[in-house]
């Protein structure tokens, strides 16, 4: 493998880019709050991005891409930027699911449960075990959920939780009120996604990548007509 990598951030109300070595070394990175406007500022960021790292577009070799699950058009924005990119420099393009790759960024091992806003009481949310070695493992799938249901799905594994996303300082006080919970960063950052592709074409998880969009609930505009 051979070229930098370009991560794209763009499912939630976040927009972060980074630029990582083709060894997974840190490069650039930035982040902006920047609610609705990622299709705007996207381009011009990826441009800031690589001016940071010292690269052009024809150094870098690959794209990860957060496939979601998140917002339905910041999901759609991030994928198709990333494919339209690749395509114009043939470079692959590697979806990365993001709560997965959330966990996966935790250094110590230990029950990590990545959590997004989803608006109302419901965040996107999954459960993982970080383990010494190999990916983090899957307790509880990513699902569009109540937090207090999730996590009171959580409470009988009876270990610490550590809950990151913004859904954990939007619900803060809620999230507080479980004493197993401990609360960790709200923001992840782009180079994650990455990283975790790194990881997992080490570990032939090749079906991990895909560029399938993980969406998770319909768009807002399909729900309203459905609620008639």
């Amino acid at each position: 493998m051979s070229g930098g990598w370009l991560c794209i951030e763009t499912t939630g109300d976040v927009l972060g880019v980074a630029v990582l070595g083709a060894d997974g070394g840190l490069l650039a990175e930035i982040g902006q709050q920047a609610p609705r406007l990622h299709s705007a500022l996207l381009v011009p960021a990826i441009a800031e991005v690589l001016r940071l790292a010292g690269l052009s577009q024809a150094s870098l070799g690959q794209i990860a891409v957060d496939r979601g699950p998140g917002s339905y058009t910041g999901i759609r924005i991030g994928l198709a930027a990333a494919e339209a990119m690749g395509d114009a420099l043939g470079i692959p393009v590697y979806g990365v699911p993001g709560l997965w790759a959330s966990a996966a960024s935790r250094s110590l091992e230990g029950l990590y449960a990545p959590a997004l806003d989803a608006r109302r009481e419901d965040a996107f949310c999954a459960l993982y075990e970080v383990r010494q070695h190999g990916l983090p493992l899957e307790w509880i799938a990513p699902g569009m959920r109540p937090i207090g249901e999730f996590l009171e799905a959580c409470r009988p594994f009876g270990r610490p939780v550590e809950v990151m996303g913004d859904a954990a300082g939007r619900h803060g006080e809620l999230v507080r009120g479980y004493p197993f919970v401990r609360i960790g960063p709200s923001q992840m950052g782009a180079a994650r996604l990455g990283l975790f592709a790194i990881r997992a074409r080490e570990e032939a998880l090749d079906d991990a990548l895909s560029t399938a969009a993980l969406y998770l609930r319909p768009p807002a505009a399909t729900t309203r007509r459905a609620d008639g």
